[in-house]
């Protein structure tokens, strides 16, 4: 295997995004924050996973555990996989707490929707995501770090293709090919069947966006990723629905073709999921 996502604080969010899945549902998990035992019984397990992900619901450095979650993987020598929405809450905000995530992380995604639908201006967002990319350019500089022999987390971008958005992700890929962001991944927006119709007409891509986007949306110096092209993104899904993460799930349960496949999620109570399409886990 070679991820595991641990479901470290689905509840919790400082920004509270519209198209969050738990948000879309209007009913929280109510499984709180996972105990740390959790965590570590799950990567003691798995023991050779190449890479942790912490949390892909809710702000992950907002985990009252992280720092504990941090130290465990790094002293196991796994990496994170950190996807966060650039807010960089506490210490994680200073030069020290962004040195440790990049040294500790094997990428770290920014979430634009923090700045789109959050609570955090895009000026805000944007030198957020730069200070982490000159401390990682400082870190790539040190000799001694170099001597050291230690890897440094590319930073990567997140971002949520939707109505409100598509007259802006041009210029966002423009601003991330000269700050020296590494990759963008591209991923249309995704309603569960109990989204409302408010939240449908706001954000729904009109039709042929995503042709049109998957055209435009290219770069020479960034590497562009994300269901955005995936050739199967309206494929079939282990239950025989439509699979809304792109991939080939057939009803067998092999998951042949699924770029999800060596994936396992954890939740705070220890239950696994095999399988990341929210639309088969909540409809």
């Amino acid at each position: 295997m070679h991820r595991l996502t641990l479901l470290t604080n689905p509840d919790t969010c400082n920004l509270h995004c519209p198209l969050c899945f738990l948000n879309q549902r209007g009913v929280p998990t109510g499984l709180g924050e996972m105990p740390v035992e959790v965590a570590r019984s799950s990567i003691e397990k798995y023991a050779g996973v190449r890479e942790v992900i912490p949390s892909t619901m809710g702000e992950p450095l907002l985990y009252s555990k992280f720092e504990e979650l941090l130290e465990l993987c790094v002293c196991r020598g796994i990496p994170l996989n950190l996807t966060t929405n650039g807010t960089f809450p506490g210490r994680w905000g200073t030069e020290e707490g962004m040195e440790a995530l990049l040294l500790a992380c094997s990428d770290i995604k920014v979430s634009s929707l923090s700045y789109e639908v959050g609570g955090l201006s895009e000026s805000e967002w944007k030198a957020n995501v730069e200070r982490l990319l000159d401390v990682r350019r400082r870190l790539l500089e040190s000799r001694r770090l170099e001597q050291a022999g230690k890897p440094v987390a590319s930073v990567s971008l997140q971002v949520t293709l939707h109505r409100e958005n598509m007259a802006m992700v041009s210029e966002l890929l423009r601003w991330a090919e000269q700050a020296g962001i590494n990759r963008i991944k591209w991923n249309p927006v995704v309603f569960l069947d109990c989204a409302s119709q408010e939240l449908r007409e706001r954000f729904a891509l009109p039709e042929g966006a995503v042709e049109r986007l998957h055209s435009v949306l290219c770069s020479e110096k960034v590497r562009c990723e994300g269901s955005l092209y995936f050739e199967g993104h309206n494929g079939t899904c282990i239950d025989g629905g439509s699979c809304s993460v792109g991939g080939d799930c057939p009803q067998d349960g092999s998951q042949k073709g699924c770029p999800f496949a060596d994936e396992v999620w954890v939740w705070p109570d220890g239950h696994e999921d095999h399988c990341p399409d929210p639309k088969r886990r909540w409809g």
